[in-house]
């Protein structure tokens, strides 16, 4: 094989092994708010890989708290114009909001400007863990 066609050929299987497994669209408005409605969301923050769990209140609210240091935040969550599930955070003045679309293995990325922030590794009904 010529040296420059073998450097394509690895450069394209590097290129494609390397790239991140979308599965679909991102989820609508009904479909987002049917995933996280009261439910109990087992999740991993992407820059340093920590757990953590977060529960979705009917109402509205939010809590998360993350597996390593227990630490505990309250919010309100909802989902905007653009079907993107938002998060305003106590103390903050502007909310997180995020792309939701379900990857292959059926976990759900978390995007914000074209970056992957947070994955929803798993959900259950209900406030599982008593948030």
């Amino acid at each position: 094989m010529k040296s420059w066609l073998r450097a394509a050929t690895i450069a394209v299987c590097t290129t494609w092994l390397a790239a991140p497994a979308w599965a679909g669209e991102p989820l609508t408005r009904d479909e987002l708010e049917e995933l996280v409605t009261d439910k109990t969301a087992d999740c991993r923050k992407e820059k340093d890989q920590s757990t953590c769990v977060t529960y979705f209140s009917p109402e509205g609210e939010v809590v998360q708290v993350l597996h390593d240091s227990g630490d505990r935040k309250d919010g309100r969550w909802f989902l905007d114009d653009s079907d993107r599930l938002c998060i305003l955070w106590v103390g903050r003045i502007k909310p997180l909001c995020f792309v939701v679309s379900q990857d292959a293995d059926g976990t759900y990325r978390m995007v914000k400007r074209d970056k992957h922030l947070s994955t929803i590794t798993g959900l259950r009904d209900g406030n599982a863990d008593a948030l």
